[in-house]
């Protein structure tokens, strides 16, 4: 089977695995970011403190990052959200500084996200939502492409560490990849922090 049709049935069986776990643990995001908080500036390559972090505005089952964002902005790093911006007939991705409490906007697909105005920023961590990933740092999303287009434009102006967010359990053996796909520099479960074994 082709990956072009391997991904949306696997979408399919892992949004609702996801959604299953999401029920089950709704407070998971603050699991996570208590896990995470011993060791947020233990990682090898990790940014300094005066970098800039960006989230995402959780929608459907995905896990809530605001409380991890919420110790990055304790220990004095910066925020950013993405925002989606019209870009000929569809949008690309973009993003705007952002602090805890900010107003934000409804954008497409009924994503929040910081108001025009904000300062565009490019970030020095990005975390992704995702429905599935593996031990390599592939990334099952939702198939528009947004963050792998998102980051590979970051990654070719300055160093850019892509972290998931996730249940541990959506982990799986392996994930189908495609040339424009970005691989994760780790992972964030509500068990600790998966760095991954390769990002080729």
């Amino acid at each position: 089977m082709l990956i072009a049709e391997q991904k949306p049935l696997l979408r399919n069986e892992m949004k609702r695995r996801r959604a299953a776990l999401a029920q089950a643990s709704p407070l998971a995001g603050d699991v996570l970011a208590e896990m995470a908080s011993d060791t947020l500036d233990a990682h090898a390559g990790w940014p300094d403190a005066d970098a800039v972090v960006a989230g995402y505005w959780p929608i459907q089952s995905e896990m809530n990052p605001f409380p991890l964002m919420q110790a990055y902005e304790s220990r004095g790093y910066g925020l950013a959200l993405p925002c989606l911006v019209p870009d000929g007939d569809a949008y690309s991705m973009i993003f705007r500084h952002f602090r805890l409490g900010d107003v934000l906007v409804a954008g497409p697909f009924d994503i929040h996200q910081p108001v025009d105005s904000a300062d565009e920023i490019l970030p020095d961590v990005v975390l992704l939502p995702l429905l599935a990933f593996d031990a390599q740092g592939w990334r099952l999303g939702y198939g528009g492409g947004y963050y792998d287009r998102a980051l590979a434009q970051l990654r070719a102006k300055k160093t850019v560490k892509g972290y998931g967010i996730a249940f541990s359990d959506q982990q799986l053996a392996e994930i189908p990849f495609e040339v424009h796909d970005q691989p994760l520099d780790g992972i964030f479960t509500e068990k600790g922090i998966i760095q991954v074994c390769s990002t080729v």
